[in-house]
Parts: C-alpha cells; structure tokens; sequence
C-alpha cells in the first residue's frame, strides 16, 4: 500500500468525517483525498512522471499535505526543504535531488530567480498564492479532474527523499519508501493505542519526519484527527489545545520548556485535560526540563527515539507504564534494537554500546551514495552511529553520539558544514565547532577559532559571514579564538578536548 493508498481507503471508510482542521476549518477524509487526487492528477499533466522528483520548499500547510498525501497517486517522489535554508543550501538538495519540479509558499517566490540561475534541471515552479512572473499558482494543480488513474505506487517504491548529513557534513538523502512510512505509522498506532476519536497535534514542521509520521500519518493509519499549525507561534499552543481538544501532541523539549514558561507567566490557567500524553523527542530532555513540564502541564510526558535513516520512531515510552524520565521507552513493535560493543556482538544489559536497528522502517539508502549506505547497512542492520544501554526492564536510553551532531532545540547541526563555511573566511587558519550545553536549547554552537598570523578577527565576524550562507539556527552562538588546537600524533582536531574546554561557555556567556 501507498501513501495514497492509505489516504483513499480512509476516505471510504470515514467519508465526510474531519480528518484535518486549519486554521478552524475542517478538512473531511473525503474532501483531503479527492484535493490530494487533483494536485497529484494535476502534476502529471503538467509532465511529473512516475520517480520523478518534487521539492517542498515551504512550511506547515494544505499545500505541502496535498502533495504529501496525494503524490504516490503518479509515483512521484516528495523531497522536503527547510525553508529557511540559504540559496547554497538548498541548491545542493533539490540538484543532489535532480528535481525537476519545485513547489514553494509566496514568502518564498521572491527567491525563485536567484534559484533559477542554480537549478539548472528544474522545468517546474509553482506558488502557493497568485502566479508570479517566475511561477504558476499552485491552484492550477486543484483543477478537478475526470478520473483519478489507478495507483503508480508500490510498498517498496520510494515516497520521499529526507536530506539529513553524516560525518562529511554534506546533505544526504535518506530514501524512505511508502512502506517505511506505513509501517511506523503502523507501530505507533499500535504503541499508543491510537483509536478514532483521538486527536493529534502537529506544531512541528512537516518538512521533518516527525511531523509527517507522528502527527499526519499516525492518524491517518488509525482514522483519527489532526490540528494543524501552520506558522508557529508558541503564544498559540496552550489556546488552540484548549479550544480543539487533541489528545496528543508531539514536540521537542525546548517546546516544552516555552510553554512551561508562558502557562506561568500568563494568568489564564487553560484547560489541558484532553490531552493524554505530551511526546518528546529529537533531543534529551533535561530533568528540570522534564519536571517543570509535569508541573506544569499536569499531564504524562514520554520520551521516544529515532532516526531518519529508520523513517521516524524506533523506540517510544507508553503513558500507560511506568515511566522513565530519561528512557525512551522500548522498541517499537515489528523493531529489534540491538546494542553492539566495537567488536560487533551485543553488550550485557547496563553496557553501553552503539544502537543497531532492523525492521520495515529502516531505509532503502542514501541516494546515489552507495559507499555511505554501505556504511550504515550491514548485515540487515542500520547502524546509527548512536551511543544507548538497556535496562533490565527492558527500556532503553540514549547515552551520547558518536557521531559529532549538535542537536540545538531538536534540530539537527553538523558541524562540518559550519567549518567548512568558517574556513572559507579571510583571516581563519583552521577551525572546530563543537555544542556546548545550554539551558534554553539543550545545546548551542560553538566555534573555536584559529586565525592566520598577524590577523585579528572579532566574534562577530565570524558569526556574520556564517550568516550569509547558513541557515540561522547553524550560526554559532559562540565564537572563541585560540593559537592551536589539540590534535592526535595524525593531526586530527580533538574536538573531545576542544568541547571540554569550553562546556561551561553558555553558562558564562
């Protein structure tokens, strides 16, 4: 079954029941299945083929869901974008990609022509919104149509290309298949007890896996209900909780953490009783963190664990166990989840060694990069490059990285990318950048400097031209300045050493 698929046979069995509700309108099973024919319908005929790629470059909305839900319909392909990405960024995505058609929001169609002069293979640009002198309105693709074609679609066919980054830096695309996307969805239903009248609520951005698995398909797999945000606003949380009642709602912890703070600093107490369970994941939540939040929201709060390169969720607590404030739970039902010591065979419960995953949500690869899948798949197992330990009850727990990734307020940085950009200023003769831990957003970027003989450079300059290629949330916070870095006897920086050097950076200031 296809995404589609799935989306078709709810909307037959549900029919005019609400699957969706944006910005107070309601969006029945039917009415997001027969949109999500038309734009799917649409594409085709305006020459998107069946493994044909189409980028997402936009934030939460109907638009995005449309093509999400609808795009198995002709077997194309859906490659999400952060849309605050730089122009570099994410001419690397969508031509690593080879997309031939890209889809935006209007805030973003003024940089359609400094993005045509970088995609050369893109035919195809449509706006949500009026067409511009660039792009076609995307209300030409909710033209109805006659018939809607049998489904191009099989299990096995990739559903989207996820671009995330290894340890080069540079952005991979993780393929996940329509039947990774299922299966998890799938599990989760399973996990959560995931019945009709539940409700979720999606605050995350749906270019993220979790968004789109948690929050879209999880419901849609159980026939349950969604509240969309479309722009975040943290402002708006506790409100639209109390005016929708969902019954769960998936975050990362900084989320948390701000809501924690609003619901104090505001005198309306709102009523949170709908809600069942808050999700965490994407990042460890600090205990304070995790206190503050029972405190104050008054309800269960379980942690999960997951990757990209395993679609979404492997590993999630349940509200109905005791719970663990620092496990992520166990494993997800048809997921085996190993602990392997350096020589390969799994560790006594209490050791800690590198998690290994099996199942149906684990990917197809990495995108025209055979060598880097071939170092994560092995032996039919993903190997995540993450460090975790089980308990005797079972319940695992994410102890550390090996790979270097900072993971600021759930997102992901990878520093490579960021000294890669660094080494490119005048002035710098080498560079490292580490996370640090930091209270508001559980870790933020640092810098540490080395400079060419005879230049200074201030913080600021460095922060500055990373801001004219980086996306803001990669942009250190920290910079420092040293005359060496510590380096092993074959000259490789010790960012171990160079992260405790600084840890108490943020707390510093």
């Amino acid at each position: 079954m296809s995404i589609a698929a799935l989306l078709e046979e709810r909307a037959r069995q549900h029919g005019s029941r609400t699957f969706l509700i944006c910005e107070d309108i309601e969006y029945s099973f039917e009415t997001m299945h027969e949109y999500s024919t038309r734009v799917a319908v649409n594409l085709a005929a305006h020459g998107v083929q069946q493994g044909d790629k189409v980028v997402l470059l936009m934030g939460n909305c109907l638009e995005y869901l449309y093509v999400f839900l609808g795009a198995g319909r002709i077997g194309a392909v859906i490659v999400p974008v952060n849309p605050t990405l730089k122009a570099d960024e994410i001419a690397h995505i969508v031509n690593n990609s080879e997309a031939e058609t890209l889809i935006t929001a209007p805030e973003l169609a003024s940089l359609i022509p400094q993005l045509r002069a970088v995609l050369p293979n893109v035919k195809r640009y449509f706006v949500a919104g009026e067409a511009t002198e660039d792009a076609e309105s995307f209300s030409t693709l909710m033209t109805p149509v006659a018939e809607a074609p049998p489904m191009a679609a099989a299990p096995g066919d990739t559903a989207a290309l996820i671009y995330t980054s290894g340890t080069t830096g540079m952005p991979k695309g993780v393929m996940l298949t329509h039947r990774n996307y299922l299966a998890n969805a799938l599990m989760l239903v399973k996990s959560q007890t995931v019945v009709e009248h539940d409700r979720f609520f999606c605050v995350l951005p749906l270019f993220h896996v979790n968004a789109q698995v948690v929050t879209i398909l999880t419901p849609l797999m159980g026939g349950a209900s969604v509240v969309l945000m479309k722009k975040f606003n943290p402002f708006a949380i506790l409100p639209m909780i109390q005016k929708h009642r969902p019954t769960i709602m998936s975050a990362v912890p900084t989320i948390y953490n701000v809501m924690c703070r609003l619901a104090k600093a505001q005198d309306q107490e709102y009523d949170l009783s709908s809600i069942r369970s808050f999700a965490t994941g994407a990042a460890p939540m600090p205990e304070e963190t995790y206190n503050e939040a029972l405190r104050t929201l008054k309800r269960p709060i379980i942690g999960g664990y997951g990757l990209t390169e395993a679609t979404c969720a492997s590993a999630a607590a349940d509200s109905r166990d005791p719970i663990k404030w620092n496990s992520v739970g166990s494993p997800l039902p048809y997921t085996i989840i190993r602990i392997a010591g350096e020589d390969g065979k799994d560790v006594p419960f209490g050791d800690v060694g590198e998690i290994l995953i099996a199942g149906p949500t684990v990917m197809k690869g990495y995108y025209k990069n055979p060598a880097a899948t071939a170092e994560v798949l092995r032996d039919g197992w993903l190997y995540t490059g993450d460090l975790g330990q089980f308990d005797e009850d079972g319940y695992l727990y994410i102890v550390g990285r090996v790979k270097d990734m900072i993971i600021r307020g759930g997102q992901n940085i990878y520093p490579q990318q960021i000294e890669d950009v660094i080494s490119r200023l005048p002035g710098v003769e080498e560079c490292c950048v580490v996370g640090v831990e930091e209270a508001r957003w559980g870790q933020e970027v640092l810098a540490v400097v080395k400079c060419t003989e005879n230049i200074n450079l201030a913080e600021s300059d460095v922060i500055q031209h990373c801001r004219r290629y980086l996306a803001n949330y990669k942009c250190p916070a920290f910079v420092r300045f040293v005359d060496e870095l510590p380096k092993t006897p074959t000259g490789k920086i010790k960012k171990t050493q160079v992260a405790a050097s600084f840890a108490d950076i943020a707390k510093s200031g």
